[in-house]
């Protein structure tokens, strides 16, 4: 057979497997299994699979039922699990490791003793030394009186249990969603050790030798600077090097033309994990531009993955249950479809959007994105550090339901925006330029608002009852002037007598349900006159937020008869609370 037709046949091989690889990863999880199972080379297609792929696999078959599976797996997929379960941050987890080495042993017991004797010694050392104790007697000693407890072999070594670690109650294990009980060390590591000594003593007897010798910070931190060292060539970056995906790029790159580009058939090169591609859906930019660019010749499911990665690794995400993975994308999918809006301007059109895709590199998108999100949360950040609420001590709560969730989306550490349950959702992420303006505009009006309390010479002492909220502090100061309760130039709040606000609220709606424009406008006027200013000088944003105000009013108590006025039920303004209904 000529060399041409060898590689022909290793390409319709691999895409064949491909193609088995995709339905597996796209069907449910009994399903999934039985294919893999029944697949006429199932251990050759499992070891095909890229490393996150049959991870995500594990979790969502169940580690349980994928024994069978792990059992065929080669190590570079065992080292990856390993890679992925064990480490809590920068730390090596002794009862995770417990619960991943059971899952293995019971997978292959004598090929994981040996690929962990051979390639990953330390591993093995770094558990046995935090379970047991090891005690090696001399051939004329006598056992100590108190060796009850100790286990041994061959009569020479001795080992125990000493210590356990604990969890605390009640926290659910990750990889197998059981609570795990300290008991399964003990046994296990009993069994590894019986099993071991039967495939070879001598190799037995070194391990029981080198584990007291370990030192568990610098065998710790050489596996974490190897674990980094393996992940990263995932696109798994260190936590300091991957949140960088969210800082701004002064420029974007374009992509270098290469010849010859195209999705590799070799199979010495890793293919790009396909588990993430079901969910990248709905009617976003970039998934309208995706079915658009030229995904084949740019190699795109490669980019796409490293990226997606790369988030992973900056928000510490465990990819090990359907949502996370979910949440995960649809996080980039956002900030990939604001990322080509700024760049296009209003309003994109699907065929420059590909376009983009197919010449600049989508992480240079995805910061453009980020950066959209940025430059809003840096402003709130800036104003609150000056601002009104902040100068008094005041709570966020101040600002009410509505301005709240804006600006409690804005001062977190990455930017949301406010949805307010819209799709069943309190807060999501940044998707569109509609968004960022949407999201700009209340915030211009927060601000404003801020301005004026700021500009007002406010006696905070008199604040006595009631909810204060900027909507109850401003219609507040507006009733106690307009009924004389405070002098020109004075700012109290102290509560309004029911009589008063008896006699205000008549005026107000004149026995209709709605307020005239006259009427409306007065608060404005109000507002201009305390910041000893014109009306037509009145901030735009600052005559959006009192016309609500007016608009609240009126919906809240434009059909309450003034008989059964009740202070305990007029949160808007603060008024004493000691009279009942004014009759």
């Amino acid at each position: 057979m000529s060399q041409s037709h060898k590689l022909a046949n290793i390409a319709r091989q691999e895409l064949k497997r491909q193609d088995q690889r995709k339905k597996i990863l796209f069907s449910d999880s009994e399903k999934a299994l039985d294919l893999i199972l029944d697949a006429p080379s199932p251990a050759t297609l499992i070891q095909s699979f890229p490393d996150q792929d049959l991870y995500y696999l594990m979790h969502k078959i169940g580690v349980h039922d994928f024994t069978p599976v792990l059992a065929m797996a080669n190590s570079d997929q065992w080292e990856y699990i390993l890679d992925m379960e064990v480490w809590d941050d920068d730390r090596l987890d002794p009862v995770m490791m417990t619960q991943v080495f059971a899952l293995l042993y019971k997978a292959d017991p004598q090929r994981l003793l040996r690929w962990t004797i051979t390639k990953k010694p330390d591993y093995i050392e770094f558990f046995l030394f935090h379970n047991i104790s090891i005690f090696v007697r001399e051939h004329d000693e006598l056992p100590p009186s108190d060796f009850d407890d100790y286990i041994t072999l061959d009569d020479k070594f001795y080992f125990r249990f000493p210590g356990r670690q604990t969890q605390q109650d009640g926290q659910e294990d990750p990889l197998t969603g059981d609570h795990p009980l300290d008991e399964e060390a003990p046994e296990l590591i009993e069994n590894m050790l019986k099993a071991l000594a039967e495939m070879d003593l001598s190799v037995f007897h070194g391990l029981l030798l080198e584990t007291p010798a370990l030192l568990p910070a610098e065998t710790e931190e050489e596996q974490f600077r190897l674990k980094n060292l393996r992940l990263a060539e995932k696109g798994f970056l260190p936590f300091h090097e991957a949140v960088g995906i969210y800082q701004p790029t002064p420029r974007i790159r374009h992509r270098p033309k290469m010849a010859g580009q195209g999705q590799s058939l070799d199979r010495d090169i890793p293919h790009p994990p396909l588990f993430f591609t079901q969910f990248i859906q709905g009617d976003n930019l970039f998934v309208r531009a995706l079915g658009l660019a030229e995904k084949e010749a740019l190699m795109l499911d490669n980019e796409i993955a490293a990226l997606i990665n790369k988030v992973i690794a900056a928000d510490r995400v465990k990819i090990q249950h359907k949502d996370a993975v979910k949440k995960t994308i649809n996080k980039t999918m956002a900030f990939l479809s604001l990322g080509l809006e700024v760049l296009l301007k209003h309003p994109p059109k699907t065929e420059d959007a590909a376009r983009l895709i197919n010449t600049c590199f989508l992480e240079d998108i995805f910061r453009a994105g980020s950066k959209a999100g940025i430059q809003i949360r840096t402003r709130a950040k800036a104003w609150y550090e000056r601002s009104f609420i902040n100068k008094n001590n005041l709570p966020l709560n101040f600002l009410d339901e509505s301005y709240l969730g804006v600006i409690g989306g804005l001062l977190i550490q990455r930017p949301m925006f406010f949805a307010n349950y819209a799709d069943k959702e309190l807060y999501r992420d940044f998707s569109s330029l509609k968004d960022i303006r949407s999201t700009e505009r209340i915030l211009s009006q927060i601000i404003s608002l801020d301005t004026f309390l700021r500009g007002l010479d406010l006696d905070m002492n008199s604040f006595t009852q009631g909810v204060l909220t900027y909507k109850s502090l401003i219609l507040t100061l507006w009733l106690r002037n307009r009924t004389e309760l405070d002098k020109k130039g004075e700012f109290s709040l102290a509560p309004v007598p029911m009589e008063t606000f008896s006699a205000f609220f008549q005026d107000l709606f004149k026995g209709k349900t709605t307020i005239d424009e006259t009427r409306s406008r007065d608060l404005a006027i109000w507002a201009a006159q305390s910041s000893n200013i014109s009306e037509k000088d009145l901030d735009p944003s600052l005559q959006v937020v009192l016309y609500s105000l007016i608009q609240e009013v009126e919906e809240e108590y434009g059909h309450v008869p003034l008989s059964e006025l009740d202070p305990k039920f007029i949160p808007l303004f603060l008024l004493t609370q000691d009279q009942g209904i004014i009759k």
